[in-house]
């Protein structure tokens, strides 16, 4: 009797810590998910910026290469 107290206990206390480190598992997934969302929309913003300003550049050189050429 007193042997299956102490297994039945233990498996108490096995079924609590695993529950604790899913819990915890949890909690750290999708803290990094937010994160990597955040890194990802910032990282996309950031390139589509870059590709907006590389087009106005090339934009704006054509056309002082054009009038600098073409207009005589």
């Amino acid at each position: 009797m007193k042997a299956e107290l102490i297994q039945e206990f233990q498996l108490l206390q096995q079924s609590r810590a695993n529950k604790f480190a899913d819990d915890l598992t949890e909690r750290i997934i999708s803290s990094v998910d937010a994160v990597n969302e955040k890194v990802t929309n910032s990282l996309s913003q950031r390139g589509k910026m870059l590709l907006l300003l590389e087009k106005k550049l090339n934009f704006s050189v054509l056309k002082r290469l054009k009038q600098r050429f073409l207009k005589r």
